[in-house]
């Protein structure tokens, strides 16, 4: 049995607060692969010291593409398998433009917001008592406004920040057009990254300029929804428990 590890089910709206994980528990709903899932505090523990992670029996892998070469390679799970040698070269640019740059621009979003920020502050350190949870709250926005400055999205300005976001949403929903799917009628792992992303742009009741450019686009809402449904329909195989 694969155990599963993400953050708490805590942020309404989204099935994890983040969209990696949701990209990794689409996979295994699609491909129907039994898991449990297990909720941890401190994505620290895992092999990367992010989260998700999973423990297949002992081999313990984090990062969802290794993962998902993991998956593909001792159980046979292949959502590209109907893809062409291009999709497949297209579908990697897409989802490196997703999680590599649109997702900072989220995390900016959630963080980097003081009215977002406290928001995040009451969704992941409720349980803190005070004065700790003070310190820790300070030392979580450093750690992230350090993040971003590394990543190199957070030393643009705010506005460019939301621009670069804009635009990588724009460029999605032009791939997706009037299709069913990114690459036709058949979700591929492309799209469990592009739903991980959106669902979190889009789920919570956290307000952004990247929140209102999906919302102006009625095709990318509908996909979410498309998404939602066969994520909440695909017979999970599922199990949950805490750390």
């Amino acid at each position: 049995m694969i155990r599963l590890h993400t953050f708490k089910d805590c942020l309404p709206g989204t099935p994890d607060p983040s969209g990696f994980v949701v990209k990794l528990m689409t996979v295994l709903r699609l491909a129907g692969v039994g898991h449990e899932r297990v909720e941890v505090d401190n994505p620290a523990k895992g092999p990367k010291g992010k989260l998700p992670f999973i423990d297949d029996n002992g081999v313990v892998l984090g990062d969802s593409v290794l993962i998902l070469e993991h998956l593909r390679k001792t159980r046979g799970v292949d959502l590209d398998r109907h893809l062409s040698p291009l999709q497949k070269a297209q579908s990697h640019a897409l989802q490196r433009m997703l999680e590599e740059r649109l997702y900072w621009a989220t995390v900016f979003s959630r963080w980097m917001e003081p009215a977002n920020a406290k928001v995040e502050d009451e969704i992941f350190f409720a349980d803190i008592p005070w004065p700790i949870r003070g310190f820790i709250t300070r030392q979580a926005h450093k750690t992230v406004e350090a993040a971003l400055h590394h990543h190199g999205l957070g030393r643009h300005s705010r506005d460019e920040i939301y621009a670069f976001g804009i635009s990588d949403i724009e460029a999605l929903a032009q791939v997706l057009g009037e299709q069913e799917f990114l690459f036709g009628s058949s979700p591929s792992v492309a799209d469990a990254t592009a739903f991980g992303m959106l669902v979190n742009i889009v789920g919570p009741n956290i307000p952004s300029p990247l929140k209102d450019m999906v919302a102006a686009k009625p095709t990318l809402m509908a996909y979410v929804a498309r998404m939602q449904a066969l994520f909440e329909g695909a017979a999970p195989g599922e199990t949950l428990r805490a750390a």
